[in-house]
């Protein structure tokens, strides 16, 4: 069934006819399957479950994983192919299982989302302790930039929502976020929804003639998506390739990021590769994981150590205090840049005892801002983690195999640097989102 299978699954409306446990099993058994169709349905049943529903609500679940995973052209053949679905997804922000990602990544109680209006349209509004605002066009789900001061005015209610049912009236399989879903617009007989959730935002659009012959009476039932699924698993999907400003900018927020003119750079700077990355890359200038805290100097603060702030007794042969140049401080210790070969170290007065030692933690600013974005990357999926991704020390298990491919080593505790790190990265892989 090789070749038919295939085309079963890029296909929606024979996806949508297909015994599911067929097609699943089939997936598994086949480890060349590959596409958009096999992406679209193991996602659809990593985030709602693997219990039995009706065809149309299938199809809701297999619309939304496709707007989520960015496959629009396969979306519209699912609305093509099901007219009678409950609900649609018109556009999803959303972590898909198995996405180690920077964005969304709404965690805990960190965020606030609000309805506001810019320049005559609706904004949907998601305000990050970490990372400051994100906006997106309420109608289309397009990213729109906002200048950071301006304060937006809150959105009006829509009287057409007025006595519009509720989505948690309605007996649907769907994830907890779901019985919170809000309507907040209504024409010509569609009523726009908005979900907010810790994997992201969605809006769907639900027709009143399909919801007046749906059953209703028990709710929304979210068991399905609570429970652990078989094999296989949608593939894991993360950043790739070296950092660039926008990676840099998506994962810490535009105002927190910190880019030096040539003409600027910190005096004695040698190393190229470090020039290179403050001018065109970018260094975060804040960063929060619960007890950690990384703040960058301004480029003028940016300069060697003033005489007698680095004992002599704690610098490794081979370093003096004129090499380096402090860029940025955490609360257990300053951070220096080497000017001559672009290693990041920390001043570590972890062990007060000794009254600090100098201790390398990466390579390169590069590797530094790196591990920095994938405790961001790493932190929804730890937290909040789907079903298929096991629990919080699973996916630790997963981030800190990634930042061994990275810089092999690099995090291993029994180093004086891996021990270092570990306090960064202790508020993802040992606390809970409430840092406890």
């Amino acid at each position: 069934m090789g070749a038919e299978f295939d085309d079963v699954l890029a296909d929606p409306a024979r996806l949508l006819a297909a015994d599911r446990a067929v097609v699943r099993e089939l997936i598994a058994a086949r480890g060349d399957v590959d596409g958009v169709g096999r992406e679209v349905f193991l996602q659809a049943e990593a985030i709602f479950g693997d219990a039995e529903v009706t065809p149309a609500e299938f199809a809701s679940w297999l619309l939304f994983a496709a707007r989520a995973t960015g496959h629009d052209e396969y979306a519209e053949g699912i609305a093509a192919a099901e007219p009678g679905m409950p609900w649609r997804t018109v556009w999803a922000w959303w972590r898909p299982a198995n996405w180690f990602v920077a964005n969304p990544s709404m965690n805990g109680d960190y965020y606030q989302v609000r309805h506001r209006l810019h320049e005559g349209r609706e904004l949907i509004e998601v305000a990050d302790e970490w990372r400051g605002p994100v906006w997106f066009d309420a109608e289309t789900g397009e990213r729109v930039r906002v200048r950071a001061e301006e304060s937006l005015p809150e959105a009006p209610l829509s009287l057409e929502t007025l006595g519009a049912p509720e989505l948690y009236e309605f007996d649907l399989m769907a994830p907890e976020s779901w019985e919170q879903a809000t309507s907040f617009a209504a024409e010509e007989g569609t009523i726009r929804y908005l979900i907010a959730g810790n994997h992201g935002l969605a809006v769907l659009e639900a027709d009143e003639k399909v919801l007046l012959d749906w059953p209703r009476g028990d709710g929304i039932d979210y068991s399905s998506s609570e429970e652990a699924l078989p094999d296989p698993e949608p593939e894991v999907r993360r950043p790739t390739g070296p950092l660039t400003a926008a990676r840099v900018d998506d994962a810490f927020g535009e105002r927190h990021v910190l880019r030096i003119p040539e003409s600027e750079l910190p005096e004695g700077l040698e190393h190229p590769g470090s020039r290179r990355y403050l001018r065109e890359v970018g260094l975060p200038t804040l960063w929060m994981c619960h007890g950690a805290v990384f703040e960058a100097r301004t480029a003028d603060a940016m300069c060697p150590p003033a005489g007698g702030d680095l004992s002599g007794g704690g610098l490794p042969d081979g370093v003096t205090a004129a090499d380096l140049i402090t860029f940025g401080q955490v609360d257990y210790g300053e951070l220096f840049l080497h000017r001559h070969n672009g290693s990041v170290h920390m001043w570590s007065l972890l062990d007060r005892r000794s009254g600090g030692k100098l201790v390398q933690l990466a390579p390169d600013l590069e590797v530094f801002t790196r591990v920095l974005e994938a405790v961001y990357r790493y932190s929804n999926a730890c937290w909040h983690p789907y079903p298929v991704e096991g629990n919080q020390d699973t996916v630790a298990k997963t981030f800190l195999a990634e930042m061994d491919e990275l810089a092999p080593g690099l995090l291993d505790h029994a180093t004086p640097g891996g021990h270092v790190w570990s306090w960064f990265y202790a508020g993802i892989t040992e606390l809970g989102v409430d840092g406890f």
